[in-house]
């Protein structure tokens, strides 16, 4: 026979208010204090592992159920992340990405203390896809450059990307060494068409199984799919770009003013 022991506040390992704000988020509070220490301290890594929904229980004297809200409170503010049958690990830092001002990706890394890094998949000469040809506004069976690429962010795949150059434009491009120059640094250097401003487009989108599998993320896991459409001083487009971003390391912000 087993018996039910329902403990009192004076058994808890840290006692909780049992009236005002709710359990499940004292110890979302409590936890996330938690977290921020290891983290400054170095006690804590992310990717680590943290805690479990048990744990929870026996240190807090909470149901499952006031575990797992304080848990999922977390890790929907991309603290931390749930694991099935492994219990929860902290999560990654999201990566910032500022939208008032043109950026290039290895940059936007750099100032924030993380190490680019770049796997080129594909460069081809390629007949220009209808949406493609006309963001570029090519004439009927022009052809384009298309450099497939998956952007990586400390080793780890973030940013699957693909970049369409009008071949006319940029005869030869597809030879030179995509793993030693950046694509940026040899239109300004080689072509003399240095981008001057672009017009992003986000839209959040569920990934398929292809792009989910570069990214090394679940099927139908959340993205970011972004289209760029670049020009040069004078106006001109020179390229278009469409990828998507993991969704779970990505955050974006605007300065307004």
């Amino acid at each position: 026979m087993v018996s039910l022991i329902f403990p009192t506040q004076e058994s808890a390992a840290h006692p909780l208010q049992r009236q005002g704000v709710p359990l499940f988020m004292q110890i979302k509070s409590a936890l996330q204090a938690r977290l921020d220490h290891g983290l400054r301290a170095g006690e804590l890594h992310p990717g680590g592992f943290f805690t479990t929904e048990k744990d929870i229980c026996r240190e807090f004297q909470v149901s499952i159920i006031t575990a797992k809200r304080a848990l999922d409170e977390l890790e929907s503010e991309g603290r931390l992340v749930r694991q099935r049958g492994r219990g929860t690990f902290i999560a990654q830092p999201r990566i910032a990405q500022n939208l008032d001002h043109f950026y290039r990706f290895s940059t936007q890394l750099l100032s924030q203390g993380l190490q680019p890094g770049c796997r080129n998949l594909s460069v081809k000469v390629i007949a220009s896809p209808p949406h493609i040809a006309h963001l570029l506004e090519l004439g009927p069976r022009q052809k384009v450059i298309s450099l497939f690429r998956l952007r990586l962010v400390n080793t780890e795949p973030f940013f699957l990307q693909t970049s369409y150059l009008p071949q006319a434009r940029f005869a030869g491009l597809e030879q030179e060494d995509h793993d030693r120059y950046a694509l940026y640094d040899l239109l300004r250097d080689k072509y003399h068409r240095a981008p001057a401003r672009c017009q992003d487009t986000f839209e959040p989108v569920l990934l398929h199984k292809s792009a989910a599998e570069y990214l090394q993320v679940p099927v139908r896991s959340a993205g970011m799919l972004i289209e760029r459409v670049t020009r040069a001083s004078d106006g001109e487009i020179i390229e278009v770009s469409r990828g998507v971003v993991r969704g779970d390391r990505c955050r974006l912000t605007v300065d307004l003013s």
